[in-house]
């Protein structure tokens, strides 16, 4: 059965040549290059021009029965960067995805592009790409400056969210310097393999998670309860904790346990994970309704995207939401 796909990327190289200009190496050996460098190595990616092949795009979705691509800004975000310069790349970045989308209106949607750094200007342009360019929700990468989500100058673009009835997809990017020399660097491997166990190995998947949690702690969602918001690679890590977090955690200021938000404000995605184990985790933890479809393309084009649900204990119903019904309601299709 055809599906609809929500961690799906694309690059524009004239705004990866701007943002290499801006975005400068730190002394210490900035996590994004060692990103990059391990990317490199795991993808064969090194130009971001075969990113962007249409053909081999629609190809790839032809084959693996994907009817259609939530598209969404890829490694490196304009998100990343601050002041005008943020505002004015995420604008033309938003711009130049609605064209493409007009020319594959039957296969392609938009999740925005945000410059998270400047909240305002950021619910601005959440407003703008929903209202005039009809995307259907915005991919954060990553998070602010040296902050999390959670601190009260970005609640903006979750009242705005929340108004526009679109989800926010919660995306990793490359972790801080500090937390990178810290916990990842080391003198006993190479700097590719610090990056990959950094960034999409390990580390910003934990970030990702301890995100979510801070959001939910901090009481957002008890602040706009029908908020929904999207995280992938099954969850980053956060399903194997629920009960832990509500045993253990101490939260009086939360009107529910942590678990509670998980399971009825998020959504879920494999992000190109095709595992049975996580599958079945996930669909334990949250249920069939609460999980969405992804293959994290093109940085991981699975052979089996198309039969995967196939292969798992699953009702005709349950693949079919899972496939494309959950998306449709989500996304109002």
């Amino acid at each position: 059965m055809k599906s609809i796909n929500f961690e799906e990327h694309f690059v524009l190289k004239e705004v990866q040549e701007q943002m290499s200009k801006i975005i400068q190496p730190s002394e210490n050996g900035v996590p994004l290059k060692a990103m990059l460098e391990a990317l490199e190595h795991q993808t064969g990616f090194t130009n971001e021009d075969e990113i962007n092949q249409h053909e081999q795009r629609i190809k790839f979705m032809d084959e693996q029965n994907v009817q259609i691509q939530v598209l969404s800004y890829g490694n490196v975000s304009p998100s990343l960067l601050t002041g005008d310069k943020a505002i004015e790349l995420c604008r033309y970045t938003n711009d130049t995805l609605k064209k493409y989308i007009d020319q594959y209106p039957d296969r392609f949607l938009g999740f925005a592009t945000l410059p998270i750094n400047e909240p305002k200007a950021a619910a601005e342009e959440f407003k703008r790409c929903v209202n005039e360019l009809n995307f259907k929700g915005a991919l954060i990468f990553g998070r602010p400056n040296g902050k999390f989500l959670d601190s009260p100058e970005f609640h903006t673009i979750f009242e705005t969210a929340e108004a526009l009835d679109v989800p926010i997809y919660l995306h990793p990017a490359p972790i801080s310097d500090e937390a990178y020399q810290a916990y990842y660097q080391s003198d006993q491997y190479s700097d590719a393999t610090a990056g990959s166990f950094a960034c999409f190995g390990y580390g910003w998947h934990v970030d990702v998670g301890v995100h979510a949690m801070r959001i939910i702690l901090s009481g957002i969602m008890d602040k706009y309860p029908n908020l929904k918001m999207i995280i992938g690679h099954w969850g980053e890590f956060t399903p194997f904790f629920y009960e832990r977090m509500d045993e253990t955690i101490y939260a009086p200021n939360l009107k529910h346990k942590p678990s509670h938000y998980f399971k009825n404000n998020f959504f879920i995605t494999p992000s190109g994970m095709l595992t049975k184990p996580q599958f079945e985790m996930v669909k334990n933890a949250v249920g069939v309704d609460h999980i969405l479809y992804s293959a994290d393309y093109p940085y991981i084009q699975p052979e089996e995207l198309g039969t995967f649900l196939d292969e798992l204990d699953l009702t005709t119903e349950e693949k079919e939401k899972i496939s494309f019904k959950n998306a449709q309601k989500l996304l109002k299709l």
